[in-house]
């Protein structure tokens, strides 16, 4: 530690640690007499740690005296750390203790110390025990000695001495060092054996710290704006070490590619310098293996001898550069030092030995892991061979639903297609890696991945390959949204295939059957399915016919065709034929559109549970994050948060890290909602991420944007609510020609929601264009409510809400008010719709503003019964900003009419009138600011929320006539 020891950043992953040093020094547990050994790798946060012990001793009143052993070669200094930690007393002390204690006068630095006699080792031993004990006579000592396996032999001494010690007073010490330096035949590795035997002592050994703390790390460090790649590379990299993660972002290295820094490379390969000759031949070979590498292939590489072999082995573990793993097998005790021993290979060096793991891995008609193979062929040059095992390792990967490694060998395949072997099926194979890449969540890395290879198609490809082309690409457009795109490529591949009888026939009209009830055009999408459904069963194409079931199930849900029990019966049957033909995207589709139909219908339980039967299959079968699996997951999220299951929300959005890019920000702009309805406004630092996604999901845009106009309006500010809405809207638009109806009923309900509850803080002059933008609004609901006649349970207490809201803003205006009778339908109509659907939170915030008007026309008993159901919902929920407009609208206790004082009454003549503040000012002869008194406490008197309400209350009772 420096001399400046307080720490400058929060510490990350180690608090039960901290807690046991704590405690062991007497700082949590004053009765604590204990010495701690604190041991662990260099850079695994020793230092930092102590840092933060040292600083909660500081504040708890203790003396810390903090020695480090150097590392000085052969030139050591005898008790070093004894000498720094006694240089921090002041002069006085220093004094004092050097005539109580002469044998300490070689440890003080004080001008006679040169001068004094001989000491003998135990006297000196003694005394400095004694003068610590006397130290800590009016105040607690902690005696930290840093990095021990530095220390010469007679500070070692003077260690064992000091631990085995019991002191008199309040003396705690804390001796720290790197375990990886202990080596078979370190002095320190059979000394901290002993040391822990002490009565009293203690061995705390820091592990790695999990990938969850090292992103923490990333974080705290600044690095919060690297993308979820560069954070995975850092935190695979450090493999648990902060100084390595430390190191590797002040580089700047965010990149699984780039090279070490040459200050840590150098720091690392130090180790290296210990091994002899064949340790070092071992290490070297080992660095190629690409993780662990079993004795008996390593054996082969190396060529050594067994007993030279087991020897090497031996002094490389015991030198803490390699560890056994997995039995037979053995692995570099750290990513970034294999890291720094393949790079300081030399290149002829790094193919020798890349060809050596070949021969070995396929030696005596061996045929070793694939992925093996094809690491070290591409690392020997050897491309034709590195293409043919990364196919072969994709498909392996495939085999046991590891598409994410699959993406990775497929691709790095195609990086090197020009080297594969004639008569490759490169379409194929194009097709292969996108699904691939799809199925491990990254859809548009898909698309475009098949655009790609569309683009570089020769003219004078067979037709074939570009009808398989063409469908991959429709399919994965349509699976993200984009079906004019799917659209497009669908009808050029119907026109390449002709009338031609085959199974492309058959999913080319599939594909135009799913297109076209995508976009309503429900005659061409039964046509078109009933065709291919025939066709599929002439052919015997199940998944064809799978395919096409799902669209004509949902066709028939959807236009009345089949009442629930029979959509219900028609999807788990195509579910139980997918399962029994091994269609696991049959399955899951199956399971996603019966979850629609029910959830459309308003049995939202029904449908939760298939979005969670989705959600699991696809788990079960590696496809977490591809289409229909991971909507599973977030449209159970959503169904959670609409029936006010808050909690069980975040859970199902809360995966971690792992997640790809676009599903991140999928359950990220889900969770948000939560964040709004809690009052969370520290959930707006996520506006920027999410809305950089808009154009790729439509669910995230609707449920994040929803969110954000709550979080801006809530806050008070109107403006940045009314653009997000806008630019949600211009985007479902212009992405995806505005088909989602219920998302502009909902978007417009809440904007004109936050209009209405902004009216009492705005200017009178600002409540006309708020009316006219709130009417605009509610024509476009109308035109769009037109377009879809038939929606369920949901889409109709929107459309209630938004008719409610708008007619709120007239009344709270006075701008075309509605009468009272028809605000109170309007209302009542909203929270009958929100009940219907099993909506609580949207319920209680209907059912607010309803008691509002209630109370407004006189129904006070009503409006409190309405108000505490509002109140149970929300306390339940913690939705704090819903609490506070509870409070605001007449959650506290009513006072008599007659309470108003005759200036206020008069005051009050004039705000029914729609004067301003400074209107009223001038016509009574007195301050603005004092109009604003009276008009807060008319507010407060009559338990309304805004001039307007205060207004109709005045008017009920018969204060104004007065």
């Amino acid at each position: 530690m420096a001399a400046d020891r307080s720490p400058v950043t929060p510490l990350v992953g180690r608090a039960a640690e901290l807690q046991q040093l704590l405690a062991a020094a007497g700082i949590a547990d004053t009765r604590s007499r204990d010495a701690v050994l604190l041991g662990g790798d260099a850079g695994i946060g020793k230092t930092r740690l102590l840092r933060e012990l040292v600083d909660r001793a500081d504040d708890a009143g203790h003396r810390v005296l903090v020695g480090h052993c150097l590392d000085l070669g052969d030139s050591h200094l005898p008790f070093q750390p004894f000498v720094e930690a006694f240089s921090a007393l002041d002069d006085t002390e220093r004094d004092e203790l050097a005539s109580r204690y002469p044998a300490l006068a070689p440890l003080l630095p004080w001008k006679s110390a040169d001068e004094s006699d001989e000491v003998d080792r135990t006297e000196l031993f003694s005394s400095v025990v004694a003068g610590l004990d006397h130290l800590a006579t009016d105040v607690p000592i902690l005696l930290v000695v840093e990095d021990v396996h530095w220390a010469d032999g007679s500070t070692r001494h003077l260690i064992r001495y000091v631990l085995a010690h019991t002191f008199s007073q309040s003396v705690h010490v804390v001796v720290s060092y790197r375990a990886d330096d202990l080596h078979r035949r370190h002095p320190l590795r059979q000394a901290v054996a002993e040391w822990v035997r002490l009565p009293g002592v203690r061995r705390i050994e820091l592990s790695p710290l999990p990938d969850a703390d090292v992103r923490t790390l990333i974080k705290d460090r600044g690095a919060g704006d690297l993308d979820a790649e560069g954070v995975r590379a850092v935190v695979r990299r450090a493999s648990g070490n902060a100084f390595y993660a430390e190191e590797l972002l002040d580089a700047g290295l965010a990149d699984i590619q780039s090279a070490l820094p040459e200050t840590l490379a150098d720091l690392l390969l130090v180790r290296l310098d210990r091994l002899d000759d064949d340790a070092r031949l071992v290490v070297r070979a080992a660095s190629c293996s690409g993780g662990r590498v079993t004795d008996q292939v390593l054996a082969a590489v190396v060529g050594l001898p067994p007993a030279q072999l087991d020897d090497a082995l031996r002094s490389a573990i015991d030198h803490k550069v390699l560890s056994q793993v997995a039995g037979d097998s053995y692995g570099f005790r750290h990513a970034l030092l294999a890291e720094a021993v393949h790079d300081d290979l030399l290149p002829s060096e790094r193919r020798r030995i890349n060809f050596a793991y070949i021969a070995a891995l396929t030696a005596d008609g061996a045929h070793g892991p694939a992925a093996e193979i094809a690491m070290h062929a591409a690392a020997a040059g050897d491309l034709t061979r590195a293409f043919t095992a990364n196919v072969e390792a994709a498909e392996d990967a495939v085999r046991v639903a590891g598409y994410d490694e699959s993406a990775h060998h497929y691709e790095n395949a195609l990086e090197i297609v020009d080297a594969a072997p004639e008569g490759t099926d490169l379409v194929g194979l194009a097709v292969a890696a996108a699904d691939a890449v799809l199925t491990a969540g990254h859809l548009y890395r898909s698309l475009a991945l098949l655009r790609d290879h569309l683009g570089q198609l020769r003219s004078d490809a067979p037709t074939e390959d570009r009808v398989r082309l063409l469908l991959a690409i429709g399919n994965t457009a349509f699976y993200a949204g984009l079906d004019p795109e799917a659209q497009a490529v669908s009808a050029e591949a119907l026109e390449l295939v002709g009338g031609e009888r085959t199974v492309l026939r058959a999913e080319a009209e599939a594909l135009g059957a799913r297109i076209a009830s995508d976009l309503r055009n429900d005659d061409e999408a039964m046509e078109r399915g009933e065709f291919a459904a025939a066709l599929g069963e002439e052919l015997g194409a199940a998944h064809v016919i799978a395919d096409v079931t799902a669209t004509l199930a949902r066709l028939l849900a959807r236009t009345g065709g089949a009442n629930l029990d029979k959509s219900r019966q028609r999807y788990n049957d195509l579910v139980a034929t997918s399962r029994t033909d091994g269609n696991i995207v049959g399955e899951l589709r199956g399971l996603h559109n019966l979850a629609f139909v029910l959830y459309n219908a308003g049995e939202l339980d029904d449908a939760e549970q298939a979005f969670r039967s989705a959600m699991m299959r696809a788990e079960k079968t590696g496809r977490a994050w591809a289409p229909y699996g991971f909507d599973g997951r977030a449209f159970a999220a959503i169904i959670c948060y609409v029936r006010g299951r808050w909690d069980d929300a975040i859970e199902l959005w809360n995966v971690g890290p792992d997640a790809p890019p676009l599903a991140a920000a999928i359950l990220s702009g889900g969770a948000l909602q939560v964040a709004a309805g809690r009052g969370e406004i520290v959930g707006l630092a996520k506006e920027e991420s999410l809305r950089s996604a808009w154009e790729k999901d439509i669910a995230m845009t609707v449920h994040s944007a929803a969110a954000l106009i709550d979080l801006h309006g809530d806050s008070g500010d109107l403006t940045s609510a009314l653009k997000v809405h806008d630019d949600a809207v211009d985007t479902l638009d212009r992405v995806w020609d505005g088909r989602l109806f219920l998302s502009r009923l909902r978007f417009t309900g809440l904007i004109v929601g936050q209009f209405a509850s902004a009216v009492p803080r705005l200017a009178k002059s600002e409540h006309a264009a708020l009316v006219r933008r709130a009417a605009e609004l509610e024509k476009d609901v109308a035109d769009t409510v037109g377009a879809y006649p038939t929606f369920g349970p949901e889409g109709l207490a929107w459309q209630a809400r938004v008719a409610a809201e708008g007619a709120r803003l007239r009344w709270l205006t006075g701008i075309d008010a509605p009468l009272e009778a028809d605000l109170l339908k309007l209302w009542r109509e909203a929270v009958e719709g929100f009940v219907a659907v099993g909506q609580p939170f949207e319920q209680a915030r209907s059912a607010v503003r309803l008691a509002a008007v209630l109370r407004a026309c006189g129904q006070d008993e009503e409006a409190r019964a309405v108000r505490a159901t509002a109140r149970e919902i929300a306390t339940r929920l913690g939705a704090k900003p819903l609490l506070t407009e509870i409070d605001e609208s007449g959650g506290r206790a009513s006072r008599s009419d007659d309470e108003l004082t005759p200036r206020e009454r008069e005051v009050l003549v004039h705000v029914s009138a729609g004067r301003s503040n400074g209107e009223i000012a001038a016509l009574l002869f007195i301050s603005t600011k004092t109009v604003s008194v009276h008009v807060s406490n008319i507010l407060a008197k009559l338990n309304a929320s805004g001039r307007t309400e205060a207004a109709a209350i005045a008017r009920r009772r018969g204060l104004l006539d007065s």
